[in-house]
C-alpha cells in the first residue's frame, strides 16, 4: 500500500499552528478573499466572546463560487489562483488554514445568484475521528436565518464554530481589532470598501498620520516619494517591478505637549517603523532597512511606508500566512542605504526640535529658580554671581540642566558659572540612559519602574554614606542631609 503523502490527522493537528499572530491576523485572510471576489462590504460579527461557544461570521457580496470553486476553497493549497501574482490570494492556504487556526470546525454557504446557495464543511473532530477525509462534496442549502439572508445577488458567508483559540479575550478587543482591521485595510477603505465588526462601521487608519481616518492627522511628506524598480523573469517571461517608499515627519511641536498616556493611546509613542503594504495590504510592521541605524525613542516621531506588488514576494521573503517579511540580502542592499540616510536625517530634525525647545527651560529649572530665593546666597568663587535677576526682579540663582559624555563614573557633576548653577548628567552613566531619558522622550511612563528607580537611588546614596566613617566626615554629611533636605521640600512645596 502506497503511503499518502500527508498524514491527514497529524496534519490537522500540526496546521492548526501555522502561525497566526491572532484573530485579527486570520480574520484578514477572510477578507483578503472577500475583496478578491470584488466585495464591497465585508461584514463581521463575533458572537460570545467570552463563552465556550464562540462563533464568528464573515459575510460579503462578492461575486460568490460554484460548487466546485467552492470544495477547491476549502482544501489546502485549492485555489483558482494558485501562484497569480495579480492580487492579494496566492497559494490557496487562507480559507482552511486561517479558519482551522482559530475554530474547530467552519461552514462556508456562497450564492452566485439569489437563492441558489450552496454549502459544505470542514471539521477538525470529523478528520481526527476518521469520519471524513476529504471535502464533504458541496449541497443545496438555505442559509440559516440566524446568519441573515441571500438577499444579494451573490455572496458568501462563512461560519467559525466551536472557536477555541481566538485571541478576543473580552468586549474591548473588538476594538483593538476593529483598528487592527483598519490599519491593515486601510487602502481599501480609503477606496470605498466597507468593514463592519458588531455592526459598527471600521475606520481606516493611517500610521503615518497623513491620511483622515480613526487616527491622528498632521503629518507631512518628507522628500518626494521614493521609487525602486526590480528586475526578474519567471514563466511569464521577463518583467519588471516597482517598490514605492514614502518618509512622514509628524508635527512634533504641536504633539510633543501631549501626556505618555495619549502618545500612547494615539500611536505616537513606540510606534517607530516601517508599514510594509503587499498589493496595497498591510503585512507587517517593524525596523525594516535601517542598516547600521539602531531604533531610538526620537524616531517615534517620523514613520516610513512600504509598498510592493506579489511579483516581489520572493524578495521580500513572504509567507503563505501574509504576515511578516523577511527581506532577502539583494532587497537590503537595494534599499538600506537610502533609508539608513533618511533615517539619520529624519532623527536630527526631530532631535533638533527638542533641543530648541528644551533651550526654553525645564519646568524644573524655572522652579528652582524661582525657589531659590528662600535661602541664603550660596558662597560662589569670585568671578561667579550670586543672584540672578530677570526683569528688574531679583528671583535667585538660575538653575540649568544639561546631558553630556563626562567620561567619568559619576551619575552627574554640578558646577557654577557667571550666571547661576549648573546641572550635568553623565550620558553614559545608566540612570541618564535607563530612567532619566525614558520619562523624557515619550516613552509611557510606568509608575512602579519609577518608584523603585528612585528608592534605589535614595538606597544607593545612604549606602554611599557609610564609605565616611570618621567623625568630621559624619557630621559634613549630616549637614549636607539637612540642607538637601530642606531645600527639597521647598522645590517641591
Amino acid at each position: 500500500m502506497a503511503t499518502p503523502i500527508v498524514e491527514l490527522r497529524h496534519f490537522i493537528q500540526a496546521i492548526r499552528d501555522a502561525g497566526y499572530r491572532g484573530t485579527g491576523s486570520a480574520l484578514a485572510e477572510l477578507v483578503d478573499n472577500s475583496f478578491e471576489a470584488d466585495a464591497r462590504s465585508v461584514e463581521i460579527e463575533v458572537r460570545g466572546i467570552t463563552a465556550d461557544t464562540s462563533v464568528i461570521v464573515v459575510r460579503d457580496d462578492g461575486c460568490g463560487m460554484t460548487p466546485a470553486e467552492l470544495g477547491k476553497a476549502l482544501q489546502f493549497g485549492g485555489s483558482n489562483r494558485f501562484g497569480q501574482r495579480q492580487g492579494t490570494g496566492r497559494f490557496g492556504m487562507g480559507l482552511p488554514n486561517s479558519s482551522v487556526s482559530q475554530a474547530r470546525r467552519v461552514e462556508v454557504y456562497t450564492w452566485t445568484a439569489p437563492q441558489r446557495t450552496w454549502w459544505t464543511y470542514l471539521d477538525v473532530d470529523e478528520i481526527l475521528g476518521g469520519k471524513i477525509s476529504s471535502i464533504p462534496e458541496p449541497k443545496r442549502r438555505l442559509l440559516p436565518t440566524e446568519f441573515g439572508d441571500a438577499l444579494t445577488v451573490s455572496g458568501t458567508v462563512v461560519i467559525w464554530n466551536n472557536c477555541d483559540r481566538l485571541s478576543l479575550k473580552r468586549e474591548s478587543s473588538l476594538v483593538r481589532l476593529r483598528r487592527e482591521m483598519g490599519r491593515i485595510f486601510r487602502k481599501m477603505l480609503w477606496d470605498g470598501r466597507k468593514i463592519s465588526i458588531n455592526g459598527e462601521t471600521v475606520l481606516p487608519v493611517d500610521p503615518l498620520f497623513l491620511r483622515d481616518g480613526e487616527n491622528l492627522k498632521g503629518s507631512k511628506m518628507y522628500g518626494p516619494m521614493l521609487e525602486y524598480f526590480v528586475k526578474g523573469g519567471d514563466q511569464r517571461g521577463k518583467w519588471k517591478s516597482k517598490i514605492l517608499v514614502r518618509f512622514a515627519e509628524l508635527p512634533v511641536r504641536e504633539w510633543m505637549g501631549k501626556s505618555n498616556r495619549e502618545k500612547s493611546n494615539e500611536g505616537i509613542s513606540k510606534g517607530a517603523g516601517v508599514s510594509v503594504l503587499r498589493a496595497g495590504r498591510e503585512i507587517d510592521f517593524g525596523w525594516f532597512f535601517m542598516g547600521g541605524k539602531r531604533k531610538e525613542n526620537y524616531d517615534d516621531w517620523w514613520r516610513c511606508e512600504v509598498e510592493f506588488q506579489p511579483e516581489l514576494d520572493e524578495h521580500f521573503g513572504v509567507t503563505h500566512t501574509k504576515q511578516g517579511i523577511a527581506p532577502s540580502e539583494s532587497l537590503l542592499r537595494l534599499l538600506s542605504p537610502d533609508f539608513e540616510t533618511v533615517a539619520h536625517k529624519l532623527n536630527a530634525r526631530v532631535r533638533s526640535v527638542f533641543m530648541k525647545e528644551k533651550k526654553k527651560g525645564l519646568p524644573s529649572e524655572r522652579r528652582a529658580t524661582e525657589r531659590d530665593i528662600l535661602f541664603a546666597p550660596p558662597q560662589w568663587p569670585r568671578r561667579a554671581t550670586s543672584l540672578a535677576v530677570t526683569g528688574g526682579t531679583t528671583v535667585g540663582i538660575l538653575y540649568k540642566l544639561a546631558i553630556e559624555n563626562l567620561g567619568v563614573p559619576d551619575f552627574y557633576i554640578g558646577g557654577s558659572n557667571r550666571r547661576g548653577l549648573q546641572l550635568v548628567l553623565n550620558g553614559q552613566h545608566p540612570f541618564c540612559d535607563r530612567f532619566y531619558l525614558p520619562l523624557t522622550q515619550a516613552r509611557q511612563c510606568d509608575t512602579r519602574s519609577v518608584s523603585k528607580a528612585l528608592e534605589l537611588l535614595l538606597f544607593a546614596a545612604a549606602r554611599a554614606e557609610r564609605a565616611f566613617a570618621k567623625e568630621g566626615q559624619r557630621a559634613t554629611l549630616a549637614d549636607f542631609r539637612t540642607k538637601w533636605s530642606n531645600i527639597v521640600a521647598a522645590f517641591l512645596a
